[in-house]
C-alpha cells in the first residue's frame, strides 16, 4: 500500500515538471521556429556591418551648391562677431577709458594772515594757467569761490581756489580758525549728504553717482612770513592739519635773500618736527627733475604779482625792481612754477585720496561724539530717576 502511494506521488511529480518546462521553452515546434528566426536576424546583422564597412571606405559625395544667406542669416553672423574671445575685455578696457575719462575735481583752500599775497596768489595762477580773467580783489573780508577749468585730450581738470579773509586785520586767531574749520566740516557735511542720498533707490544712485562732484577741500596753501616763525603759524597750523591736506608757501620771497630763504625753510622744518605737526608729504615721481634753487621743499618759495612785463619777445608776470624785474615763474627767482607742476602732475590725485581718508576719520569722530552724548543723556536720566525715586 505504501509502494502504490509513493508510484503515483512521482507520476505526478513528473507529468508537473514537464508542465513547468513546456511553460517556459514552449512546445518543440516553437524552440525550433524560434531558433530559424534568430540565424535570419544573424544574417540580416552581418550583411549591415558588411555594407556599413563599404560605405565607409568610400569616398563622400561632395554637393557643390550656391547659397544665398537670407537677411536674418547675416545679421546672426555680425552678431556673432561680438563673441569671438577677446571681444568682451576690448568692451571693459573701453569702459574702464571712459571711466579714467571722468573729470578730476581739485579744491585748494589759500590762508594766512592778512596781506601776504593770497588773493594775487590765486588771480595769477587762474590768469596764467587757466586763461580766466578773474578781477583782482583789494582784499578778502570773507570766504570766496573762484573757479578754473583745463580741458585737453577728452581730459577736465576743474579747479577751485576758496580765498579766504586773513587772521589779525579782520579776525583773531581764535574766531579765524573757527571760520575755517567750520568751512571744511560744511564742505565734509555737504559730502556726505549727497553720499547718503543716492543710496535712498537705485535711480537716485544711478543718477548721482555719475556726477563725480566733490566739494571737500583737498589742500590747504598755508601763507607765512618771516624773519621768524610766529607762535600764531604753528597752532593754526596744528589745528589745521588734522582736518585737510597743508601745504606750507612761503609768502613775499622777493624780500629775502637766498641765504636767508634756506635758513627760513630750515627754521620751519624743524619747528614742524618738534611740535609734531602732520603736513602732507610732498614726493613726486623719479622722473620729475626739476628741484627748488632754494633748498628743501616744501615749503615752497613764490612771490605774487599780477602786473606784466615786456622781456624780449615774452611777457611775464613780475615785480619791477631798480635792479631789474624778477619774474615770478622762472625758478631762478620763485618755486611757483614747480609748485604748480608738482600740484597738478604729481600731488593732485594722491591728495584726493587722502582726503577720503580724512574725511572717513571725521565722519567716525562725529559719530563718536553722538556716541558720548547719548551715553551721557541716558546718565543723567538714571540720576534723575534714582533721584525721585529715594
Amino acid at each position: 500500500m505504501q509502494d502504490f502511494k509513493r508510484t503515483k506521488l512521482e507520476t505526478s511529480y513528473n507529468s508537473q515538471r514537464t508542465e513547468d518546462f513546456s511553460i517556459i521553452n514552449g512546445p518543440t515546434g516553437t524552440i525550433k521556429q524560434s531558433d530559424h528566426k534568430f540565424d535570419e536576424q544573424a544574417s540580416e546583422t552581418s550583411e549591415y556591418q558588411e555594407n556599413k564597412s563599404s560605405s565607409l571606405k568610400q569616398p563622400l559625395p561632395i554637393i557643390q551648391q550656391d547659397i544665398e544667406k537670407s537677411e536674418y542669416e547675416s545679421q546672426i553672423v555680425e552678431s556673432l562677431g561680438d563673441s569671438y574671445p577677446g571681444s568682451e575685455i576690448k568692451a571693459l578696457i573701453e569702459q574702464k577709458k571712459q571711466r579714467d575719462h571722468k573729470p578730476i575735481y581739485l579744491n585748494i583752500m589759500v590762508v594766512g594772515q592778512s596781506g601776504l599775497g593770497k588773493s594775487t596768489f590765486i588771480d595769477v595762477i587762474l590768469k596764467k594757467k587757466f586763461r580766466t580773467g578773474q578781477i583782482l580783489r583789494d582784499s578778502t573780508l570773507q570766504i570766496q569761490e573762484i573757479q578754473g577749468q583745463i580741458t585737453a585730450n577728452d581730459f577736465t581738470l576743474n579747479i577751485k581756489f576758496i580765498d579766504t579773509p586773513g587772521f589779525r586785520h579782520q579776525y583773531s586767531l581764535r574766531s579765524w580758525l573757527k571760520l575755517l574749520c567750520g568751512h571744511i566740516r560744511s564742505q565734509f557735511n555737504s559730502y556726505q549728504q549727497r553720499q547718503n542720498l543716492q543710496y535712498e533707490s537705485k535711480e537716485k544712485f544711478q543718477q548721482l553717482s555719475q556726477q563725480d562732484l566733490d566739494e571737500r577741500v583737498h589742500v590747504c596753501f598755508y601763507f607765512f612770513s618771516g624773519p621768524r616763525i610766529q607762535t600764531e603759524d604753528l597752532q593754526a597750523l596744528k589745528k589745521i592739519s588734522g582736518l585737510v591736506n597743508v601745504i606750507p608757501i612761503l609768502a613775499k620771497g622777493d624780500s629775502y635773500t637766498k641765504n636767508e630763504i634756506i635758513q627760513l625753510k630750515q627754521q620751519f622744518n624743524d619747528l614742524i618736527n618738534e611740535y609734531h605737526i602732520d603736513l602732507f608729504k610732498c614726493q613726486c615721481n623719479n622722473n620729475f627733475n626739476e628741484r627748488s634753487q632754494f633748498g628743501s621743499t616744501p615749503p615752497y618759495v613764490i612771490i605774487s604779482s599780477v602786473e606784466q612785463f615786456q622781456v624780449g619777445n615774452h611777457l611775464i608776470y613780475g615785480r619791477k625792481f631798480p635792479w631789474g624785474i624778477c619774474d615770478i615763474f622762472n625758478p631762478q627767482h620763485s618755486d611757483l612754477a614747480i609748485l604748480y607742476k608738482s600740484l597738478i602732475g604729481h600731488y593732485c590725485l594722491e591728495l584726493i585720496r587722502l582726503t577720503d581718508f580724512l574725511y572717513n576719520n571725521q565722519v567716525q569722530k562725529e559719530k563718536q561724539k553722538m556716541k558720548m552724548k547719548q551715553q551721557n543723556k541716558t546718565w543723567l536720566a538714571n540720576l534723575i530717576s534714582y533721584i525721585f525715586n529715594l
